[in-house]
């Protein structure tokens, strides 16, 4: 698309600017007080107990303390608990505003709106100091993904409430973006780092900036350049995802990255008369578009490799708006949403979720066929069976070491049965300092060992793009599916001369089996078989331990008790939300392998 035809399409539908985010405007000047949607009524049921809680609760200053605590100790979870619940009232309140008019929040939105604009920067203290030392003196002025995220909502609840809402607080609202967003953006003489990256910064901070842009400035002819430059942004987006549409960061940042890019199509779209589509126009944001179901694996259980959560279900607003797009979209259950508002009070999403909803149509694509994905590019392989009564769920992944959001867990798998998570990734943990830093690889939950891969000669994976993995075979029929890799370069092991994993999944008996074959060019070499779960194991006997959760479930393991030694022991993952978890590791150990050497360990059901 060159700048002719954006400019043409802009200013052919400059006049309808009015009527922008009409879906938004719709509900806003008619609010929803009483539906028969059952989705919607758990959206307002969940953000009500909120209003009522930000109603009787001051607005929280941000200390300077908690500010510098990420310098001083390398923490963010204070500082940001005290950030991010200003975004949640934001949205809470502009929810509930659309659903009952705006008249009773108003106080409280002004208020919040002001607090906001009084905030030292948009920008948290992790993403300042870690990727522009140039904004020293002007860290007002710095853009990262929440300083656009915030120029966004308030422009978007400024556009949908500028009527009620009191003159003096637009105005400001429109001063301090453009002196904290438009204006650096369009007037730095060098592209910010995150323009051309290829992971959800890009799309997060240009679509922000692009949707802000569309509502702030009228000018085709000043809005044209900001909107080439964001299109730029977006494709650089599209070229971090695999061929076939895979998000390599994981789910949770699909939401985030591919959120952004649908949501600022679909307002571009609109601001073009229909002219600019992104979204249709490219084949690949098509299979983007469709990665969530090679993702699922059960309910909203999830294929949860990188920093992701292990459970996420389905956002009811870009879904519905996917859905309307594209025909082959399709979901796994309606049951057990993400929170409307999630911990960060992210505003596009929760609005989207109210004006977008097609409940109907979301219903009509609930459930997903029992298949086999496999994804050349990424090397993962997703599969789910129904096997007797039992619904089993199988994932691994080949890939390298340094993907975005990394951990070293080339080979490793996921096991659930029914619901059950047996066999586990721990998805990411807590975002401090160290987390992005030199000690990254020293966390269980990124290191390899927190994952289910072996441990060669005491060594664990090394971090970095040459440690990779190659795949050998990936066969999927109705019996079975077959996924074999070569694994040797993900190891910094001069002995080891090959190591090929495969997984043999039996649809009929519901059993995995993982061989693991070796080759050194010297004997006396050891190999530990570790598997990560957080039930208890206990050793029944020699070659059996069994993982129990009550209510008669439980999971076998098998394996060559004159081969290996078993041992179990407990560690503490601390999650992404702070909180500790108790994980167990089960190590299977052949000492003095020789130079070469297979190990078998089957999972079975019980």
């Amino acid at each position: 698309m060159n700048s002719r035809y954006l400019l043409d399409a802009l200013l052919e539908a400059e006049s309808d600017q009015g009527s922008l985010f009409h879906e938004a405007l719709q509900v806003a000047t008619t609010p929803i007080r009483h539906t028969e949607s059952p989705l919607l009524t758990s959206v307002y049921k969940e953000i009500s107990p909120l209003t009522k809680e930000f109603g009787s609760k001051p607005i929280a200053a941000l200390p300077f303390r908690e500010w510098d605590l990420f310098r001083s100790k390398g923490t963010r979870i204070e500082f940001e608990a005290l950030y991010f619940d200003r975004r949640r009232r934001l949205a809470a309140l502009v929810v509930a505003a659309l659903k009952d008019g705006v008249e009773p929040y108003l106080p409280a939105l002004e208020d919040t709106i002001w607090a906001i604009c009084d905030e030292y920067t948009w920008c948290l203290p992790a993403h300042l100091m870690n990727h522009d030392a140039a904004v020293e003196g002007e860290e007002y002025k710095h853009i990262d993904l929440f300083a656009s995220e915030t120029a966004h909502a308030l422009s978007e609840t400024c556009h949908m409430f500028q009527a009620k809402l009191n003159g003096l607080v637009v105005r400001r609202v429109q001063r301090e973006i453009m002196e904290r967003v438009l204006e650096p953006y369009v007037s730095l003489k060098r592209a910010y780092w995150w323009e051309t990256c290829d992971i959800n910064w890009s799309a997060v901070c240009a679509g922000n900036i692009g949707m802000t842009a569309i509502y702030l400035i009228q000018d085709s002819k000043i809005l044209m350049p900001v909107i080439a430059r964001v299109l730029a942004s977006m494709d650089c987006f599209l070229e971090g995802f695999s061929e076939e549409g895979a998000c390599l960061e994981g789910l949770g940042y699909w939401y985030y990255g591919f959120g952004y890019y649908v949501y600022f199509s679909e307002l571009l779209k609109q601001r073009t008369g229909g002219k600019v589509d992104i979204l249709q126009w490219s084949a690949k944001a098509r299979r983007v578009a469709q990665f969530p179901q090679s993702c699922f694996l059960q309910g909203n259980h999830i294929a949860n490799f990188s920093d992701c959560s292990r459970n996420n279900g389905i956002q009811i607003g870009i879904f519905s708006r996917l859905c309307e797009q594209f025909d082959e979209i399709r979901i796994p259950t309606l049951d057990n949403q993400p929170a409307t508002i999630d911990h960060c009070g992210r505003f596009a999403s929760a609005v989207r979720n109210v004006v977008w909803l097609n409940e109907d149509l979301l219903r009509e694509r609930e459930e997903m066929p029992l298949q086999t994905d496999f994804l050349p590019e990424a090397q993962w392989m997703v599969s789910r069976a129904k096997v007797g009564s039992k619904l089993v769920s199988f994932a691994a992944k080949g890939g390298h070491n340094d993907e975005p959001h990394n951990h070293n867990d080339i080979g490793h798998f996921i096991w659930i049965v029914d619901g059950v998570r047996w066999f586990e990734d721990l998805g990411a943990g807590l975002y401090t300092k160290q987390y992005f830093g030199e000690e990254r690889y020293a966390i269980l939950c990124n290191s390899s060992a927190g994952h289910s891969v072996p441990i060669i000669n005491g060594r664990h994976q090394e971090a970095g793009i040459q440690h990779r993995a190659q795949v050998l075979a990936a066969e999927c029929t109705d019996a079975s599916d077959k996924f074999k890799l070569e694994l040797s370069h993900a190891y910094a092991v001069p002995t080891l001369e090959n190591f090929e994993r495969s997984f043999e999944f039996d649809k009929r008996q519901g059993k995995l089996t993982i061989l693991d074959s070796f080759d050194f060019r010297e004997s006396g070499a050891s190999v530990t078989e570790r598997f990560v779960t957080q039930h208890k194991p206990v050793i029944v006997q020699e070659g059996e331990i069994r993982l129990e959760l009550g209510l008669g479930q439980q999971q076998l393991m098998r394996f060559d008790a004159k081969q290996l030694k078993a041992s179990i022991q407990s560690v503490e993952h601390q999650n992404h939300e702070g909180g500790t978890e108790l994980v167990y590791l089960i190590d299977l150990s052949a000492a003095e392998v020789g130079d070469q050497v297979s190990i078998r360990v089957t999972l079975e059901l019980e």
